[in-house]
């Protein structure tokens, strides 16, 4: 599983305890791969990348802030892989089988359709196409619920330009992480509701 983010040093703009979740329940059947593609959020207390240095340092940050588990990888300077594979969305997922082929697309992650995928996935030994191959649907609530951090570090111009760009995103995830407590058990599910990994 291939999944493509923007480097955040300690602020996450999504959050990354469910993929946590799903790392421990399949991380001995699937390889995790995270690829650093750009400054998630930047702004006037958290710039941008100048160079491919600073890149790979906010990726080092990421990596031990969070403890992730799994490699963390670094696009270039430029975005090539992300722009070549997924025509730099924010925040996509591929899910490749044993011969190294997408059989799954998720556009936005979302960790319970993922675990239906690599469900999926491992039920047909392996290899093969799942779901129909992608998912298109823009699921935002988790980042809603958990994502403002990485604005927050960004500063108000990240926050800003986070609601111009995503229809008012910056101050919806602002509301979202005061409402946390309410739906983080909703919100932030590592498995769809019914799954006996976590009803």
């Amino acid at each position: 599983m291939i999944q493509g983010d923007g480097a955040r040093g300690q602020a996450p703009g999504k959050p990354v305890e469910p993929l946590k979740k799903l790392h421990g329940w399949y991380g001995d059947r699937v390889q995790f791969h995270e690829v650093i593609v750009r400054q998630a959020h930047p702004g006037e207390d958290r710039h941008g990348f100048e160079n491919y240095e600073q890149k790979l340092e906010s990726a080092r940050e990421y990596k031990q802030f969070e403890t992730i588990p799994w490699s963390v990888l670094v696009d270039d300077y430029e975005g090539t892989t992300h722009r070549a594979y997924s025509q730099a969305m924010a925040d996509p997922t591929f899910l490749l089988d044993l011969d190294g082929r997408v059989a799954f697309y998720n556009m936005w992650t979302h960790v319970p359709t993922l675990k239906t995928a690599i469900d999926a996935l491992l039920a047909q030994e392996g290899r093969g196409v799942v779901k129909g191959g992608i998912d298109r649907t823009p699921h935002l609530l988790a980042s809603f619920v958990d994502g403002y951090r990485g604005p927050r570090r960004g500063g108000r111009r990240a926050h800003l330009e986070y609601d111009l760009g995503g229809f008012g995103a910056g101050s919806l995830s602002f509301l979202g992480q005061k409402a946390k407590p309410l739906l983080a058990g909703f919100a932030l599910r590592a498995a769809p509701r019914g799954d006996p990994k976590e009803d």
